[in-house]
């Protein structure tokens, strides 16, 4: 009788009752799971990766104590290591700063405020995670964030700001008279104006500004750098000329939608980064609530009305 090799497992999947297909392999990937690129995942090539602030880095790191080519990972045979390339803040491994180091699986090293690991992954199961990660992290609606990352990141914003003395402002957004534009002509054409709303604050923004969902038809957004109130309101009225002078239309004749704007300008002090967001939030809450008291379609600041 004719032997029978069996089927290796580890290389092949069993399926349809008798049909062998290779199964998806396992690749290292760069896991960040902590600071302002927080669960990006990045598949490692074999060879030398770079890691830094530079948007010509391999790997760009948003975070500003990463210098600008920090450190490179090396890929050789089975080994990957990490190689600290004369870095301001240091790369540090397991907590110690090291020159060049060894990475095993699930080792945590740090740049700067950013923690990351290697894990072998396969593509499946990154693929799975950046589906569960893209609904943690984004608005499913408008595509721009929402407001559990928003808060994560205007935290880690405003520590920064905290400990250098700097001021920080947040700007609320709410659409003027939305609830009429559901009830007229239905919750689609309200989905459609919403995202179109932000894709408008997108374009009007500062590529590093900090946009998201707040709720409903409110949205919330944090301009990164140096602020003062005659900026913000220059910053703010751009935006809400850009929603006045478009016009929105779905399956029907151009409809004209307005936008009420309140901004809170604060020079922040040291402290705990929720509460400091918290309170610029309220702040800026409560200069919208009289952007819609006084007539709507308008931008107003609490540092006008002590």
């Amino acid at each position: 009788m004719r032997s029978v090799e069996p089927a290796n497992l580890d290389q092949t999947t069993l399926i349809d009752g008798g049909t062998y297909v290779q199964a998806d392999p396992y690749h290292p990937h760069l896991i960040i799971f902590s600071g302002s690129n927080s669960g990006r995942r990045h598949k490692l090539r074999r060879g030398i990766t770079t890691i830094g602030r530079s948007p010509q880095t391999d790997i760009h790191i948003d975070d500003d104590r990463v210098s600008r080519v920090h450190c490179v990972i090396e890929w050789m045979g089975d080994t990957i290591t990490v190689e600290d390339r004369g870095s301001t803040n240091g790369t540090f491994v397991d907590s110690c700063r090291v020159n060049r180091a060894i990475l095993s699986p699930g080792v945590i090293f740090q740049l700067g405020h950013s923690m990351m690991k290697i894990e072998y992954k396969t593509e499946a199961e990154i693929r799975q995670e950046e589906s569960l990660l893209y609904s943690a992290t984004f608005d499913t609606l408008t595509g721009i964030f929402n407001r559990h990352h928003f808060i994560k990141l205007a935290s880690m914003e405003l520590s920064y700001a905290g400990r250098h003395r700097l001021p920080a402002c947040i700007i609320l957004a709410d659409i003027d008279d939305f609830k009429s534009v559901n009830d007229t002509y239905g919750h689609r054409w309200g989905d459609f104006v919403l995202s179109k709303f932000a894709n408008i604050v997108i374009e009007n923004k500062r590529t590093e500004d900090l946009v998201a969902r707040y709720g409903g038809d409110e949205f919330i957004i944090l301009p990164r750098g140096e602020v003062c109130r005659e900026a913000m309101h220059a910053y703010c009225e751009r935006i809400r000329h850009a929603v006045e002078d478009f016009k929105f239309s779905f399956d029907s004749a151009p409809v004209g939608i307005t936008v009420s704007i309140g901004f809170h300008v604060k020079q922040v002090e040291d402290g705990d980064p929720e509460t400091m967001v918290s309170d610029l939030i309220h702040r800026a809450d409560q200069a919208l609530y009289l952007a819609k008291e006084k007539g709507r379609n308008r931008t107003e600041s609490l540092l006008d009305h002590p």
